[in-house]
């Protein structure tokens, strides 16, 4: 086929008016019916297609002539009137007007033919018959015949082109809308499209109002808008002032500034009235589309929300930026709120202003753009942590080392945690400056705390030490190691400088990594170990991998642990306790493959391996951000993955913490990074520390150290230990498996408190659900299904639990629940799977205590069961209490909701209850 350049230029002819060669024929005989001495024919065509030279009709031949002008068709004409043979069949692009009167008055009947627009629709879709309504629809005829060059429809089914299928042809092919959709997402797609959008604009005034209607029935009031901005012009802008709505719609009752800003925002859809339920609908599909833009490029999604951003300006609703979830300006916004928040509640101390802060903290981290800037918000987060802790948690007051290690691991190792993270500051100059007085704030609190952990740190070293809690590095092995090491294969981790609060950043993804942590029957939480003093690695390592308080290197530590007495005797014959160093492990980062051959052993019962990554971070550069994760740590992650597929108990435990460099002041006199010899006296930030615990690496049994953050005696570098602080003295002693649970350990609840949940109290620990298990042994095998419902592990508890107990109290309307006939048939019907009831009463009576929500982490510290168990315990609660699928309890993002007005009514209990 050929196009005529000119016939191109002329808008509303469609190449699909081409006219066939059974077109030509039909016209021939309708010509000759009339006139059987005709032998004129014109027609008129846009583009010249592949007829033949000639065709017969009634027994005579005409010719088939292309005339791209009118010089052609004056000679075309002249030839056949000088002849008395063959007729002729002008095919022409050109109308009557431009071919001139003359011309056509020589046409049979003056007049150029042209094809049928129905004819011209059935053969596009090769279709034998039309839809009769479609009759009424002249535009649509015409619309679907302007087809885009290349394009071409496909034959219908059955043969007929009803109307519908008319309708999703002209949306789909011609107007360049995906599978025909007309919801405001794909039209906002659409608009990305420049060409989609000419042709929209192109459309003659009543197609565009059919469409528009059209396509507003189908998808909705925000689908009109999108229309209504491309029928002005201002397509191109759709998708930014969708962005925009989410923030003048962002309100149920919008304040007047957003109404104004409404009202300035008609003239993008044309002056039509932006309904907020549009607007809404439309920020929404806006907000679709542009997370997708954002992922996938990230220079369009930044000119999308320029615009987005400019748009706000123009209708003066820039000021209301953090209503939008979607623009980055948006998530600044928020960021600065909170930010201001948190200022406000440092300034106070205020549980209120906390809470505030806690909950626009929230509000930025909920953001669709937060993830582009994790590291920010993680800051963010843990600054209104720090201030939920100062203004709900009390100065605490600690009368001996039990209460003080408790409190310090339970509370003052999360602090430690955040206020670490928050040491990194922040882009904004505001933020930056807000972390900074929070944290001189929490400074000024935990100075106080060291000032009285090293007061009870001298006396309970005096006194010899005494308690469990923590106990002495020294005994780490007798105590905890050789007893489990009895029970299964060890692989004891000694970090180097692991403290408490690094400890708690490391065991989020060790638990990743498939690891569970385990507490001991009868307590509470983590083991603690207290390390030697000074708090230096050659005396307090040494002490914890000898099992004796003594002093050395690596080859004294070797000797140390292989010749345990009783790590040998639970040892297998001919296979003593192995012991890594950093030298033996290799360089990484695959493990060696002798320490890869022991781990996996069978008959290695006890392989202890030293990781110096902790410590040797502290002498890097103060210009890098340290977090601590199993990936990061060097060869940990494949040790953690070798000591799994081995089925062995992991222990991790370090030899000392650390504190870190925040404006220290140096101090002569120094012996180590933070203690001194016993002369002169101790002044104001250290403590005089002498006899039992006390081992100098030269032999003294008196010294000085420092318990305040803020002195060293050292060159300054990232960090520092061998002082008295709770960070320097107390370390984890972690139980973790991925499989084997050893007699008198069970799966360890949440050990958040409530501020780093953003709640204003502690829960009360119910302690319903979870015992030590049986020993591997006697416990029985559980297939696959059983293994899935994970709330089953209430239904194995063993008799003799050692875990504090309360009885389990609550309103009448439980023991009326029940008792109820309707709540035996439930469980009934749930089968093997229906919880025990003290299960579901233990979880009823936290959510009413919380008025019916909690987060997912304080309803496993309230029924002290592990996070990753609760999710099939709520799962087996929903079976028995929602009721003909009532939503009695749900599940609500990070929360676990229970709506008791509608259990009382679905279970016929009566609100006097």
């Amino acid at each position: 086929m050929e196009a005529d350049p000119a016939a191109q230029r002329r808008p509303g002819l469609s190449p699909l008016l081409a006219p066939e060669l059974a077109d030509i024929e039909r016209a021939l005989d309708s010509l000759l019916l009339k006139d059987e001495s005709a032998r004129i024919l014109a027609m008129r065509s846009p583009i010249r297609r592949a007829w033949p030279e000639a065709v017969e009709r009634h027994g005579r031949r005409f010719c088939i002539a292309w005339c791209p002008s009118e010089l052609e068709v004056r000679e075309r004409l002249d030839e056949v009137e000088r002849n008395d043979g063959e007729g002729l069949v002008v095919v022409t692009p050109l109308d009557a007007a431009t071919l001139g009167d003359d011309i056509v008055a020589r046409f049979p009947r003056a007049r150029l033919d042209q094809t049928d627009r129905w004819s011209a629709l059935r053969g596009a879709f090769r279709a034998r018959d039309l839809d009769p309504r479609l009759r009424a629809y002249r535009w649509l005829a015409d619309l679907l015949l302007s087809r885009p060059a290349g394009h071409s429809y496909p034959p219908v089914a059955g043969g007929v082109l009803d109307l519908e299928s008319a309708w999703r042809a002209a949306l789909d092919v011609v107007l360049g809308l995906p599978d025909g959709r007309a919801d405001a997402t794909a039209l906002l797609d659409w608009t990305l499209d420049p060409a989609g959008l000419d042709r929209f604009a192109r459309l003659s005034e009543e197609a565009r109002g059919a469409v528009t209607g059209r396509l507003a029935a189908d998808g909705g009031l925000a689908a009109g808008l999108v229309l209504a901005a491309a029928a002005v012009g201002r397509g191109g802008d759709a998708l930014a002032a969708g962005l925009a709505c989410g923030v003048v719609f962002g309100e149920p009752d919008p304040p007047p500034a957003l109404r104004e800003a409404a009202i300035r925002l008609e003239p993008t859809f044309g002056g039509v009235q932006v309904k907020p339920e549009a607007g809404r609908a439309l920020a929404e599909a806006a907000r679709r589309v542009f997370d997708r833009i954002a992922r996938e490029s990230t220079a369009a999604a930044r000119a999308i929300e320029s615009r987005a951003a400019a748009i706000l300006n123009e209708i003066r609703a820039v000021e209301a930026a953090a209503l939008s979830p979607a623009l980055h300006i948006g998530l600044e916004a928020r960021l600065d709120d909170a930010t201001t928040a948190i200022s406000r509640a440092v300034e106070s101390g205020q549980s209120d202003d906390a809470a505030i802060a806690w909950r626009l903290t929230r509000h930025a981290d909920r953001h669709d753009r937060a993830k582009d800037s994790q590291g920010r918000l993680e800051r963010l987060t843990m600054a209104a942590r720090l201030v939920q802790w100062i203004a709900t948690r009390p100065v605490l007051s600690w009368r001996n080392m039990s209460e003080a290690a408790t409190g310090y691991a339970t509370e003052g190792s999360f602090v430690d945690r955040a206020r670490h993270a928050i040491r990194s500051g922040d882009p904004l100059p505001s933020m930056a400056a807000a972390y900074a007085r929070l944290g001189e704030a929490v400074m000024a609190r935990r100075e106080e705390e060291n000032r009285t952990f090293a007061k009870i740190l001298r006396e309970w070293n005096s006194a010899g030490a005494q308690g469990d809690i923590p106990i002495p590095v020294e005994r780490v092995l007798t105590n905890i190691v050789v007893p489990l090491a009895k029970e299964a294969p060890i692989l004891l981790l000694v970090l180097d400088g692991l403290s408490l609060a690094v400890w708690r950043a490391l065991a989020d993804t060790i638990g990743k990594l498939g690891w569970t942590e385990l507490i001991q029957s009868g307590r509470s939480g983590l083991r603690l170990a207290a390390a030697a003093l000074p708090s230096v690695t050659n005396v307090s390592r040494a002490s914890l991998l000898c099992g004796d308080l003594t002093r050395g290197d690596q080859k004294t530590e070797r000797t140390g642990f292989t010749g345990h007495k009783q790590l040998v005797a639970a040892s297998r014959a001919g296979h003593p306790p192995r012991l890594f160093h950093k030298v033996d492990i290799g360089p990484g980062p695959e493990l060696g493959s002798e320490i890869r051959s022991v781990v996996s052993d069978p008959q290695q019962r006890i392989v202890g391996v030293v990781h110096n990554a902790v410590d040797a971070q502290l002498s890097g550069s103060d210009q890098l951000d340290l977090t601590w994760t199993a990936e990061g740590l060097r060869q940990v992650a494949a040790l953690l993955q070798a000591a799994r597929d081995a089925g062995r108990i992991l222990v991790v435990t370090g030899d000392h913490g650390h504190v870190l460099d925040e404006g220290t002041v140096q101090m002569g006199g120094g012996m180590g990074d933070r203690w001194r010899s016993a002369v002169p006296p101790p002044e104001d930030k250290e403590v005089a520390l002498s006899g039992g615990r006390v081992l100098s690496p030269g032999g003294e049994t008196s010294i000085v150290a420092a318990w305040s953050e803020k002195v060293r005696f050292a060159a300054k570098r990232g960090g520092y230990h061998g002082g008295a602080s709770p960070q320097e003295i107390l370390v984890p002693v972690a139980v973790l498996t991925a499989g084997i649970r050893p007699t008198g350990w069970y799966e360890a609840p949440p050990a958040e408190p409530a501020w780093w949940r953003g709640a204003t109290e502690q829960v009360t620990k119910l302690a319903v659900s979870m015992a030590a298990a049986p020993p591997a042994s006697s416990r029985p095998h559980l297939t696959k299904s059983q293994q899935a419902d994970l709330f089953m592990v209430g239904q194995h508890m063993n008799a003799d639990q050692e875990s504090p107990r309360r009885e389990i109290v609550g309103p009448t309307w439980f023991d009326s629940l029940f008792a109820s006939s309707t709540y035996s048939a439930q469980q009934r019907l749930a089968g093997r799977v229906a919880p025990k009831e003290e299960l579901v009463r233990g979880l009823l009576a936290a959510l009413h205590e919380r008025g019916g929500r909690m987060t997912r982490a304080g309803l496993s510290q309230a029924l002290a069961m592990p996070t990753f168990r609760l999710g099939g315990l709520v799962s087996a609660a929903r079976r028995v209490l929602n009721l003909d699928q009532a939503q009695i309890l749900r599940d609500d993002g990070d929360d676990i909701v229970l709506d008791e007005a509608l259990l009382k009514v679905q279970f016929g209990l009566g609100d006097d209850q």
